[in-house]
């Protein structure tokens, strides 16, 4: 695929997104550039992964809004894009160089995003409470950290239908079962981060604790506990680099 229909393609998606409601403007920039690069350098197989993994998340969320369930925000801004595509982009970056490199990293990391957000959406639309993945503890399902038995499920089934879909375009064995391995991987990381890591902020309007320093009430919160720097779009960058990492190495491994 030539680079101006690959970012001509990207283009049209991202502004559907933008215009659905999937996507803040500079979500759609950002989707654009993750779009376009993808589509360029991983071709028809990049664009179908890629495609997969931004249809289901966002279909999964809206499922879980007309359930009752309340979303974390309505529409995905350029940092959330960012932080769930910046490493599967880059994967595709390398594949002249070294292909099987780059296919490993690339699905690994974009297979990270995908389970980590069919664990969230639908733990959340189908469970009222979740337990902290460190101590086990009764936490409200969509607490940072916490993990469900739907959410796990419901996980590992986004996970399989990704390396599933990237085995039957071509994909190597080698490949496809890295790229489930480093999904699962990367869920378990996103949890494991969120939970012991993340900063945690207390909002006095909604009197609740956010992994947002600024609330959706628009309110900065107290901080509580984690790190400061780190929020829940930091979270989801290192969990898909352990996603691409896992992955790398079981394709090393094979």
């Amino acid at each position: 695929m030539t680079s101006l229909a690959a970012f001509g393609a990207a283009g049209l998606l991202a502004l559907a997104g933008w215009r659905i409601g999937w996507l803040t403007p500079g979500g759609a920039a950002a989707g654009w550039l993750i779009g376009g690069t993808v589509f360029w350098r991983a071709g028809p197989v990049g664009a179908v992964l890629l495609g997969t993994f931004f249809i289901s998340a966002n279909l999964l969320g809206n499922l879980r809004a007309r359930g009752g369930r309340k979303r974390t925000a309505a529409t995905r801004d350029a940092r959330q894009v960012l932080a769930n595509g910046t490493w599967a982009a880059l994967g595709t970056l390398i594949l002249p160089a070294a292909p099987a490199l780059g296919w490993a990293t690339f699905a690994g990391a974009l297979n990270a995003a995908q389970a980590d957000t069919w664990a969230t959406e639908l733990g959340i639309a189908r469970s009222a409470t979740a337990r902290l993945i460190t101590s086990g503890r009764p936490v409200p399902a969509g607490t940072s950290g916490a993990v469900t038995l739907a959410g796990t499920l419901g996980g590992v089934s986004g996970a399989i239908l990704l390396s599933g879909i990237a085995f039957s375009l071509g994909l190597s064995l080698s490949l496809a079962s890295g790229a489930l391995l480093g999904g699962i991987a990367g869920m378990l990381a996103d949890s494991l981060l969120g939970a012991t890591a993340q900063g945690r902020f207390y909002c006095e309007v909604c009197q609740a604790i956010s992994e947002r320093r600024r609330h959706l009430c628009g309110r900065t919160g107290r901080w509580e506990g984690g790190l400061r720097w780190l929020d829940n779009d930091g979270v989801n960058f290192l969990a898909t680099a352990v996603g691409a990492a896992t992955a790398v190495a079981w394709a090393r491994l094979w």
